[in-house]
């Protein structure tokens, strides 16, 4: 009979095969393989159309992309052919003349046409140019060395006279005998042959180029952003930026140039990637399916022989848990006397972990009682809460600290239920699980990075104190604490720099306070001090203390820094007599104390609070200002050193307050950059400085630049660019004649955001100005990637030039560095004839302040400008005659 069991139990491979827990999922697993096989197949078909699809609509474009670069380039051509016959009819000088009387002559805005004479001098320009020789350049050598009868292409270059990256294409000039005399040169920015670029049909990613036969690239447009000049194959325009891209490529004729299209495999394929989704979805969701229906039926025909495993399985299981858990099990059996009540529990079983916690074996703690094992059970409630269980019955939990030294374990969880004969205790060590909640609690009351007291315990804090000193009949001291100069650490030198500046200075501040003192971090870089006044001893000191602690130097970064702090007090209980008050108006004393110079310490007056009334009274005027057209522009000029001719003007804004009268800016645009106002008062400088500038040129006056300050909120706000677009639409005026000027400190905010806003506004064609040059923390790094054309040098470093070496030292850098990186250079403030020979003699550029000017109103301009247009005889009488009126005016 066993040996048929067994042998009952061994069946053939091939029988068990045959069961349906067996052979389902054989079945199932072979139509799995059949829906993604077929899945795949349609996938690969769906594949070989999508690049099908992707390749008609790049010759698509291709052939577009060719026909629209092979006009400009004839046009360009038929220009070059036009201006060379003119020359050769006119004359270099009558050429524009005669081109402009019949309209051949194209317009400026796209074109730069310029005539060279045979020694590479620019001769005539239109637009008009500074005069500057070519002969050194590659397509002024190529036309004079042979005659190619072809018009030469050169690579994207930029001169003296252009500024801006410009493609020259030029045509040799012959003399009536066919010697060269010179060649005609046509620019034009390269973004003008990707300007057709459309994202409907080339995609975010997409890509349009010109390239020369010689590999240059004359223009390169990937998306939104254009590059030139870098030399590429044909290969390298596939994976251009890191994006893979289907590329086509087309030889121009008649001139050595290629035309690039490529469109982003990513998005090309976007639609095919779609449906391998959605194919793959629906196979996976069958699949699933699939899989779970033959895996319930698998668990149905399994139910039995699994319910029989897991019933043998989860003995087993609960057996090894109780030995491995955590908590330490304990059996203990009652033990009666003899009246029938309980005196004593036996231990009659226990696991691993409580073998550690009692540190005794199994087998050694089976033959204790629990009174024996810890005589104090009696004394500490142990013993009862076993009893009481017994009697009442059910589960019942208790936490305590552990002053049995018996068991290991500062903190104790215990679980105790009644079973028959005695009682299961479970014990768990919640040592760390309390700590945890110590360090929690903590941290909940203490900032954490200074380990000082945060807001919340502070509040707390001085609620207490306040009681204190009440019941006391004492005075409190609440002093608010701001550090001066803690953002410009924080910025140059990094956060984590900052961070250590916060952990040094209020350890100082603990080390200077008495028994009974308390210092908080209250936020940033803001700190509170609770003093107390007992028993006659003043509390001011500790004050003066913690100011000279704050202002020792500090070594961060291997870099020394100093940094001060601004003290404002409020006493208990004649500045207030509750928390919020007392902070307050300590806040309000701290302010003073940061308007009176910063580093120092301000008790609070009540003449403070009618500060802060005055301070609200003009920022509720100032919302109104706007509207009521309460501001004005005044323009100060702006002269060229070198001729005194003046070439631009800075737009200052003024308020003529109804109640304060004429206001400069240094009284009104703190409050509207604080109250965010500065946004509407800057668009409102930017369009009508802009207007005011258009409406000078229509009036016949010569153009000139006009520069508008821009703050640093209005420069971190994200319509910037469109705002600076919608001003010069409005007015019409060009952007050549719109000058943006930003501090160098705003830059450094956020440098890469920064630099690309610049840069928008640079493609515009607007010029930027570093204003304030000097004051700030720009790294020579950074300097050479900011697309500026001016630096303006701060008139803190002209004020005493000629008299103070330091600042000649600093001022003759700025203005060397800034030619070094082909920038052009003006200084503010210019007061004598000390600093304008100064700024003169060492190469500066442009001037503008009082010695020349003061801001004048527009009409009052209007007349200098004019005044200057006339010939040099009457211009010096008149300007004897009235330009001390002029400037008393101003």
């Amino acid at each position: 009979m066993m040996r048929q069991s067994l042998f009952s139990r061994r069946r053939p491979w091939w029988r068990r095969g045959l069961d349906t827990y067996l052979a389902l999922p054989l079945f199932a697993g072979l139509l799995l393989v059949a829906i993604w096989l077929v899945t795949l197949h349609e996938i690969n078909g769906e594949r070989v159309h999508a690049e099908e699809a992707v390749s008609d609509s790049l010759r698509e474009l291709m052939g577009t992309y060719e026909a629209q670069v092979s006009r400009s380039l004839d046009g360009i051509d038929q220009t070059l052919r036009v201006v060379k016959y003119a020359v050769e009819r006119k004359g270099a000088l009558g050429a524009f003349a005669e081109l402009e009387r019949v309209g051949l002559l194209p317009p400026g805005v796209v074109f730069n046409i310029s005539i060279v004479d045979r020694n590479g001098q620019v001769v005539a320009s239109r637009p008009r140019a500074m005069p500057i020789s070519v002969a050194d350049q590659s397509y002024f050598t190529t036309h004079r060395e042979r005659d190619s009868g072809s018009t030469y292409v050169s690579p994207v270059t930029r001169d003296a006279a252009n500024s801006e990256w410009h493609v020259h294409f030029t045509r040799r000039l012959d003399d009536a005998l066919g010697n060269f005399a010179g060649i005609v040169i046509v620019e034009t920015d390269p973004a003008y042959f990707t300007s057709s670029y459309e994202r409907s049909r080339l995609g975010e990613l997409g890509m349009l180029a010109l390239v020369g036969a010689d590999g240059v690239v004359r223009a390169l447009r990937t998306g939104d952003r254009l590059s030139f000049g870098q030399r590429l194959t044909a290969q390298q325009f596939r994976h251009i930026d890191g994006v893979d891209r289907y590329s086509d490529t087309r030889v121009l004729n008649g001139v050595a140039l290629n035309v690039v299209v490529g469109l982003s495999e990513q998005e090309a394929m976007a639609g095919f990637e779609r449906q391998r989704k959605e194919k793959l979805w629906q196979a996976g969701i069958a699949s699933a399916v699939l899989m779970l229906g033959s895996g319930l039926l698998c668990l149905w025909a399994w139910q039995g022989a699994r319910h029989r495993t897991h019933v043998r399985r989860a003995q087993e299981t609960y057996a090894a848990a109780t030995a491995a858990s955590l908590d330490a099990f304990f059996v203990l059996r009652a033990l009666y006397d003899a009246s029938g009540a309980i005196s004593d529990f036996a231990f009659f079983d226990s696991n691993s972990r409580a073998e550690k916690m009692v540190g005794f074996s199994k087998e050694a703690l089976r033959g204790m009682t629990l009174c024996g094992w810890s005589p104090q059970a009696r004394s500490n409630g142990m013993f009862d809460s076993m009893v009481r269980v017994m009697l009442v019955g059910g589960v019942h939990e208790q936490e305590w600290e552990n002053s049995a030294p018996q068991l290991k374990g500062r903190w104790l969880h215990q679980q105790m239920v009644a079973v028959e004969g005695g009682v299961v205790a479970i014990v768990r060590d919640i040592s760390e699980r309390k700590l945890d909640e110590e360090r929690m609690a903590h941290l909940a009351h203490h900032d954490t990075l200074t380990g000082l007291p945060n807001r919340s315990m502070l509040g707390a804090r001085l609620e207490q104190a306040i009681a204190q000193a009440h019941r006391q009949g004492t005075a409190l001291l609440v002093a608010f604490i701001d550090l001066d100069g803690f953002k410009l650490v924080n910025d140059s030198l990094g956060h984590n720099a900052g961070d250590e500046l916060l952990k040094i200075v209020a350890e100082r501040m603990a080390g200077c306070l008495r028994a009974g003192d308390v210092v908080g971090r209250f936020g940033g870089d803001e700190f509170v001090l609770l003093l107390n006044e007992n028993h006659g001893i003043e509390a001011a000191p500790v004050l003066e203390r913690v100011r000279e602690a704050v202002l020792e130097s500090m070594l961060l970064c291997d870099q020394e820094v100093q940094v001060s702090c601004s003290i404002g007090v409020a006493v208990y209980p004649h500045d207030g007599a509750d928390a919020e008050t007392l902070l307050m108006h300590a806040d309000t004393a701290m302010y003073r104390a940061k308007d009176t110079g910063k580093n120092n310490c301000q008790f609070y007056t009540r003449e403070m609070n009618s500060s802060i009334e005055r301070k609200l009274h003009m920022l509720e005027g100032l919302r109104n200002a706007v509207d009521e057209g309460q501001f004005q522009l005044v323009y100060q000029p702006k002269v060229d050193l070198r001729t005194g001719h003046i070439f631009g003007v800075e737009a200052l804004v003024r308020w003529a307050h109804p109640e304060y009268g004429l206001l400069g800016p240094d009284r009104f645009i703190p409050l509207a950059e604080e109250s965010g106002i500065i946004f509407a008062l800057g668009e409102w400088v930017l369009k009508t400085a802009c207007q005011q500038n258009q409406a000078w040129q229509d009036a016949g006056l010569s153009p000139l630049r006009i520069s508008v300050n821009v703050s640093p909120r209005q420069f971190e706000e994200q319509r910037l660019v469109q705002r600076v677009a919608e001003a010069l639409e409005e007015s019409g005026l060009a952007p050549e004649w719109l000058e943006l000027e930003v501090t160098e400190g705003v830059i450094m905010r956020d440098l890469q955001q920064a630099v690309a806003k610049m840069a928008e506004l640079r493609a515009m064609g607007i010029s930027l100005s570093i204003d304030d040059f000097g004051t700030g923390y720009s790294s020579l790094s950074a300097l050479k990637s900011f697309p500026i054309s001016t630096l303006k040098i701060d008139k803190s470093f002209v004020r005493d030039l000629g008299s103070n070496a330091g600042d000649e030292a600093i001022a003759s850098s700025i203005i060397g560095l800034a030619h070094q990186l082909r920038l052009r250079v003006i200084a503010e403030g210019v007061e004598t004839e000390e600093q304008r020979a100064f700024l003169r003699h060492n190469g500066c550029d442009e001037m503008q302040g009082y010695l020349f000017s003061r801001p004048l109103a527009p009409e009052q301009l209007r007349h200098l400008l004019l005044r200057q247009s006339l010939p040099p005889t009457l211009n010096a009488l008149l300007a004897e005659a009235d330009q001390p009126a002029l400037l008393e005016r101003g």
